[in-house]
C-alpha cells in the first residue's frame, strides 16, 4: 500500500521499521534474525509512532477480533503519518477480510514456525534490499508501491541456488513456492516485482533477462506488468537469490 509518491527516495531510504500486533511480538523477538531490522518505537495504532519511517511492516497473527481491529487502526495511523510504503503481513490459514492489500502467509503450508518466520524474514529482507542496497539494475520504493497499490492480495516467494544455471534454478524454486502457496495465483496476478541478488562477480545480465522471461511465461495474463532489477550482495558469494513479489 503506497501512501505518498517519493520521486527522489531511491538510494536514500534507510528507515525501515517492523511493528507487531498482538501475540506475534513474542514469537518474532525469539527469531535469531529479528535484530537485523529495527522495531517500531511506540504503539503502531498511533500515528506519532510512524513519524520519520520510510518503509513499514505490520506483523499480525490474528487470534482474536481485536487484532484485526488494531491492524486496521495501525494502517490508518501509518497513512496519517504519510510513510512511503506499508506492507501488512498476516499469518492466517483463513482469509482475513479487510479493505487493505495484505500479504497473507498460511501457516499450514510450512513445516514449523521456524520455516514460516524465516519466510517472513526474507520478505522484509528482499524489500530492504530493493530499497536500501545499491543495485546493478535500479529499483526503488516507487516500483514497490506500484506492485502493492490498489491490490487485494500480495504474494511473496524467494529461491536460492548456486552452480550452473543458478539464476534459472533459483527462479524455478521461487515459482514452485508460489504454486505451493497459491495454486491459482498466476492467473490473477496484475503486477510483478522481480529482483535478482548476487555477488558482483556472479551476476550475469543475460541470465537475469532469462529469469524475467521464465516468470513472464509462467504467468497466464500476458498483460501483467513485470518490473525487474538486480542487487549486488557480495556476501552471497556463489549463490543467486531470486525474489518475487506479486500483486493481485
Amino acid at each position: 500500500m503506497m501512501f505518498k509518491d517519493n520521486e527522489n527516495m531511491c538510494g536514500e531510504l534507510s528507515n525501515l521499521k517492523v511493528a507487531c500486533i498482538g501475540g506475534i511480538f513474542e514469537i518474532w523477538k525469539q527469531q535469531p534474525f529479528c535484530t537485523e531490522f529495527k522495531l517500531l518505537e511506540g504503539n503502531p495504532v498511533e500515528s506519532v509512532s510512524w513519524k520519520g519511517v520510510d518503509i513499514g511492516f505490520l506483523l499480525v497473527e490474528p487470534d482474536k477480533e481485536a487484532d484485526i481491529y488494531n491492524l486496521i487502526k495501525a494502517v490508518e495511523a501509518a497513512k496519517e503519518a504519510c510513510i512511503a510504503l506499508l506492507i501488512p503481513i498476516v499469518v492466517s490459514a483463513v482469509a482475513v477480510e479487510v479493505p487493505i492489500a495484505l500479504l497473507t502467509i498460511n501457516p499450514k503450508k510450512y513445516i514449523d514456525k521456524s520455516e514460516l518466520y524465516k519466510n517472513i524474514y526474507y520478505v522484509i529482507k528482499s524489500i530492504n534490499d530493493v530499497a536500501c542496497i545499491p543495485e546493478l539494475v535500479n529499483l526503488d520504493v516507487a516500483d514497490l508501491a506500484g506492485v502493492c497499490q490498489d491490490k487485494k492480495n500480495l504474494i511473496f516467494a524467494m529461491g536460492e541456488a548456486s552452480g550452473e544455471n543458478s539464476c534459472m534454478t533459483a527462479a524455478e524454486k521461487a515459482i514452485n513456492k508460489i504454486d505451493k502457496q497459491r495454486g491459482n495465483a498466476k492467473g490473477k496476478v496484475r503486477d510483478v516485482l522481480l529482483n535478482v541478488t548476487g555477488s558482483e562477480d556472479n551476476l550475469n545480465m543475460y541470465e537475469i533477462q532469462e529469469v524475467s522471461g521464465v516468470v513472464y511465461d509462467w504467468l497466464d495474463d500476458e498483460q501483467a506488468t513485470i518490473i525487474w532489477g538486480a542487487t549486488i550482495d557480495d556476501s552471497l558469494r556463489d549463490r543467486i537469490r531470486v525474489s518475487i513479489l506479486l500483486g493481485e
